[in-house]
């Protein structure tokens, strides 16, 4: 079974060589691709037991039993019975693994155990994201949906040897579906529909020709209006059309195999974001100021609804190539060389940045990567050499990317409104000017909205170099050690660019023109493991692995309150552009077991992980900006169960705890709200303080039941998930200010199925938190709440330097049908 970490003997790896993928694999199995020999890195076929479940952690074919990580896999089938049809939803389902999405589609921060980075600066991530073996840069752009996968693995703890520089604290594997050989023509059309107004079509069909080879195409479009509904023009909105295209071709030659594949998807609509403004971050009499000001933002954080301005609009284009050519060099061995080229594209207007039923500042952002990956792989067999004492996996890796992000920043009729009336200098303006009465010319002169008020662009070239090696050495039949370790070359170049009118010196946007300096990075990375497996059902590993993200350039927008003393408008220095490396240290204890027959499977891993130089990313009511922040201990335990008591029930068990401390954080950032308390200090010691997007507990519970109905040749299954979170600080500051703390929730999930006979057809009923928890994903200090005149209403010293804070609204109850044909 898939559901986690799997039940699967160690003699199962021979047997899933042997085995015939299924027609309808049971949804519990991990599959992946046909099976061919011990040494491939490509995810293995569907096995006819679900037992057999099979996955490439370690860059070759493994029972997830025999591999000495902490792993979450997930077969495509699995991920379908339990509604997980993107990449946020995937988090339901992993415990210590954190999705989290922002105003903009372009921010999707991946987190393992409490660690992760936003994808839309130049920070390298946390959590390496990989496409059919290939590393996807920008998680934006990792994947559209869930669709014709084989597979998805979740890595937990630092993967620096095999997966690189940016698995400093895990990686996230995902397998599409390869073409099937066989002699007829096979495939499958679906059609669902769900609340929020959402329509989708999907198809698949599998083309032989002859046995050894084959062509797979994989095709979705999805109309859907959106979830919210905004009181200001009356509107539906939260709503994309998602276009995707995939093709694959797969050929056998002799002793080489060659996969082809190609992608294509394209995100439209406004994609507009709920976040409430939090009624009890502000007192009385600033809530009836705020109002008065800007008009009354919505407050209810248990409805659907919004109330602001909103432009909002997104447009997201990508598209990739992927060439993976295998060849058998005899012996058992293989060659494997991977090349993958990936262009992702995302300009969102992401309606007013200040979420006020006011026509204020509205924003644009386009962001432009692409990227090229180029890895050659040796990969030995596990039983020759050495009488079967050792085996070996190397490679060398290149990757190369361009990435452009940006922003211009439009002025709405009634940004006058939040304009100082200070006076300006004379000259170059006439005497007695002031900013409000320069603000209204402009304004009127350009019909009412300035476009292109604030311009900012940012350039990055990386090339990365790496070579890499993990042996295995049995020194008996029982005993063997794990030794691995990889170097990374890491060149970075950039320049930065912004221009503001005078109206956001002050108090959005400072101007500021530089050639980054040069980043030449190198680091070594390794990973030392001994484990002891007593019989082919249980393993007991202990490992230390290390981590590292290379030194990286600060994208965030220069602005006043940021910036070295010198007054309004001063640029953020160049020495603040740039930061030094992260750097992760990881002990592990963990057991795998199965028992009585394979019915009951029990896993469990103790980790500590100790984070130096943590990149810090914070934002501070404009912008965000990065700075290494001392370190972070986060330490905890994941267990994963799953029992099978009868053939057709399966029960399944995940919980996670996390313990996060900083041990060492001086200067962090105070709470806003003391910067409007006279002599209060501007930074704290976080000393003790957990960080962000840390909860101490996680899970989920659930079973599967599946059951034939009379002698017809139907069935039918009913699949359940209840996942839980504990509270945790969910803003984008690392503060520890109670204000962002965002309550613990639960969340049921379910699938209903009826098969025809043969599985010839499937109708399903599903639904995605069913109790209809209004819950929030994250919060954020509300925009502007720091800059003139705007601090007296949305700061205030009463409550103890609190400030406003805008909660960022979870998807509510969601529900659907679903008719699929098979042929």
């Amino acid at each position: 079974m898939a559901y986690g970490l799997c039940s699967v003997p160690a003699a199962a790896q021979d047997a899933a060589a042997s085995a015939t993928p299924a027609e309808n694999a049971p949804a519990a199995n991990l599959s992946a691709a046909e099976p061919e020999a011990p040494a491939q890195t490509e995810a293995p076929a569907a096995p006819a037991d679900d037992t057999q479940i099979v996955i490439t952690a370690q860059k070759r074919s493994e029972n997830v039993q025999d591999v000495p990580i902490s792993v979450a896999a997930f077969s495509g089938a699995t991920l379908e019975k339990m509604n997980v049809v993107n990449i946020e939803g995937l988090a339901k389902v992993t415990p210590n693994l954190n999705v989290a999405k922002g105003a903009q589609t372009s921010y999707v921060r991946l987190a393992i155990r409490g660690i992760g980075a936003a994808s839309n600066t130049t920070v390298e991530p946390s959590v390496a994201a990989f496409l059919d073996g290939a590393y996807v840069p920008r998680v934006g752009a990792v994947i559209s949906s869930m669709l014709d996968m084989e597979s998805v693995e979740v890595l937990r703890g630092p993967q620096g040897t095999l997966f690189g520089r940016n698995a400093s604290v895990g990686a996230v594997s995902f397998h599409t579906a390869r073409p099937k050989f066989g002699d007829n023509v096979s495939g499958d059309v679906t059609a669902e529909i769900g609340n929020g107004d959402r329509y989708k079509l999907t198809g698949v069909v599998n083309v032989p020709i002859g046995d050894k080879a084959a062509f797979r195409f994989a095709g979705s479009q999805q109309w859907f209006k959106g979830y919210w509904h905004n009181d200001f023009d009356d509107k539906q909105v939260g709503g994309t059309d998602d276009s995707i295209l995939r093709g694959s071709f797969r050929a056998d030659v002799g002793p080489v195999e060659w996969v082809f594949r190609a992608d294509y998807a394209k995100i439209k609509g406004d994609a507009a974001t709920n976040i409430d403004f939090d009624r009890s971050s502000v007192s009385e009499k600033q809530f009836a100021g705020i109002t008065a000001f800007f008009g009354a933002p919505d407050t209810n954080l248990n409805d659907k609804h919004m109330n602001q301005f909103l432009t909002a609009h997104v447009n997201d284009e990508q598209w990739g190539l992927n060439s993976t050519l295998s060849w058998d060099v005899g012996g058992g061995s293989t060659v494997r060389l991977i090349n993958a080229y990936r262009d992702w594209q995302n300009t969102q207007l992401d309606g007013d940045v200040v979420f006020m039923p006011s026509k204020l500042v509205s924003r644009t952002a386009p962001y432009d990567s692409k990227s090229q990956n180029h890895e050659l792989q040796f990969i030995s067999p596990t039983n020759q050499w050495l009488d079967g004492r050792f085996d070996l996996v190397a490679g060398l890796y290149y990757f190369h990317e361009k990435y452009e992000q940006g922003e211009r920043l439009r002025l709405n009729s009634q940004f006058c409104k939040i304009v100082p009336n200070s006076a300006l200098p004379s000259p170059p303006f006439p005497p007695g000017s002031t900013q409000k009465m320069l603000c209204n010319q402009l304004l009127a002169a350009s019909g009412g909205t300035v476009e292109d008020a604030a311009v900012q662009d940012v350039h990055q070239t990386t090339d990365s170099y790496a070579a890499y090696a993990q042996a295995n050495f049995h020194f008996t039949d029982q005993f063997f050690a794990t030794l691995g370790g990889r170097y990374s070359k890491d060149q970075k170049e950039g320049s930065y660019d912004q221009q503001a009118n005078v109206l956001l010196r002050t108090t959005v946007r400072a101007p500021e023109s530089l050639t980054l300096p040069d980043i030449d990075d190198s680091r070594f990375t390794y990973r030392l493991g001994l484990n002891y497996e007593p019989n082919n059902d249980m393993l007991f590993f202990g490992t230390y692995s290390t981590g590292y993200k290379s030194a990286g350039y600060n994208s965030g927008a220069g602005f006043p309150s940021i910036t070295q003393p010198g007054g309004a408008g001063t640029p953020v220095f160049p020495e603040r552009r740039v930061f030094d490396r992260e750097t992760t240290g990881d002990w592990e204890l963990g057991a795998k077991t199965s028992w009585l027959d394979h019915k009951l499977t029990l896993n469990l891993t103790l980790y500590r992980m100790n984070i130096k130089g943590f990149q810090d990313r914070s934002f501070n009511g404009t912008s965000f900006t990065v700075r290494n922040a001392g370190n972070l201990r986060h330490q905890g335990f994941e267990f994963d169960g799953v029992a099978k008591p009868w053939r057709n029930v399966s029960l399944f068990a995940s919980v996670a705890y996390l313990d996060s401390e900083f041990t060492d954080y001086p200067d962090a950032s105070n709470w806003p709200g003391f910067g409007s308390i006279p002599g209060s200090p501007l930074t704290q010691d976080l000393k003790g303080k957990p960080a962000t997007f840390a909860p101490k507990w996680s899970g989920r519970l659930g079973f599967d039941v599946n059951g034939d109905i009379g002698s017809g040749g139907y069935s039918w299954n009913f699949n359940s998930n209840l996942a839980f979170t504990s509270k945790f600080y969910g803003g984008l500051v690392n503060d520890a200010n109670p204000q962002t703390i965002v309550d613990g929730y639960a969340l049921l999930g379910a699938r209903a199925s009826l098969n025809g006979p043969g599985d010839r057809w499937t109708l399903s009923l599903f639904g995605n938190n069913l109790l209809d928890k209004q819950y929030e994903a994250g919060n954020l200090y509300q925009f502007l709440e720091g800059s003139g005149a705007l601090a007296a209403l949305f700061r205030n010293g009463e409550f103890n330097g609190s400030t406003a804070v805008r909660r960022l609204h979870a998807d509510p109850r969601t529900v659907g049908a679903s008719l699929t044909f098979r042929y």
